[in-house]
């Protein structure tokens, strides 16, 4: 953990309109200066290639790997998954993977459990942590966790918006709860943010959207905004930001085994 000051548990720097990795670019030299490390996903197969190319690139960058759409799971992209995973040091995680209600229970929805369970085999077989993606969906997401043994290998959810029952039930099988900009500010959360072990505790950005409040609510997220996150994490648990700092770069550092 030499260097490392900040850890965002969880950023895209690579999709869309980004995919040849510019705009990353420009972010990633003053995180680096800051003591920011950057847990990137690349959660769709086309996002492998470039999200790798810059974990080569900087230091301060690792890589997270999944295919978050149903059809993209063929069997032959599962095995592409394991493959490029073994092959490739900096990949610390599979995912992200997981439910999404917000809109509605997804037509294709038993499809989109077996891709869940699909990548929970996965980590399991590789021995890799997870990243849970939950839009709304925590009770059903849990279910799968515990009946597919993902405590086995446990991992994060990220951008935890579960009710603190929940949040003790994720942590009982050995989940981190990751909180970005939108928890440092919303009040419906901010019971959530005080409650959750600090032990359990990350931080995240979830660029380039979800930015935290002034001076840049209203600008496009990066990682270097982790710093406003921790800050405003440790506003509501009402203690100092060096304290937030250090559990969740403590915490993700030991998720995804970066002090190894």
């Amino acid at each position: 953990m030499t260097g490392i000051r900040y850890i965002d548990s969880h950023a895209h720097l690579v999709g869309r309109e980004r995919e040849e990795g510019k705009w990353a670019r420009t972010h990633l030299p003053r995180a680096a200066e800051s003591g920011i490390t950057v847990i990137t996903i690349a959660q769709v197969p086309r996002l492998w290639e470039p999200t790798l190319k810059l974990t080569a690139e900087f230091d301060n960058v690792f890589a997270v790997l999944g295919i978050s759409h149903p059809n993209d799971s063929k069997l032959e992209s599962f095995e592409k998954l394991i493959k490029v995973v073994q092959d490739e040091p900096r990949v610390v995680g599979i995912g992200e993977t997981g439910l999404d209600y917000r809109q509605g229970r997804p037509s294709d929805l038993a499809d989109r459990k077996d891709q869940l369970r699909e990548h929970i085999h996965i980590a399991r077989e590789i021995n890799l942590p997870l990243v849970i993606h939950d839009g709304k969906a925590t009770e059903d997401i849990l279910k799968i966790l515990e009946e597919e043994a993902a405590p086995e290998v446990g991992g994060m959810i990220h951008f935890f918006t579960g009710t603190p029952k929940q949040a003790e039930q994720a942590i009982q099988m050995g989940f981190y709860l990751s909180f970005g900009g939108p928890h440092t500010y919303a009040k419906a959360l901010a019971d959530l943010v005080r409650k959750v072990p600090i032990e359990y505790l990350l931080a995240e950005t979830d660029s380039p959207m979800l930015a935290p409040p002034k001076p840049h609510r209203k600008e496009e997220n990066n990682p270097n905004f982790i710093i406003d996150v921790v800050k405003g994490i440790a506003e509501i648990r009402g203690v100092e930001p060096e304290v937030i700092r250090k559990a969740t770069t403590e915490n993700a550092a030991k998720l995804f085994r970066l002090e190894e």
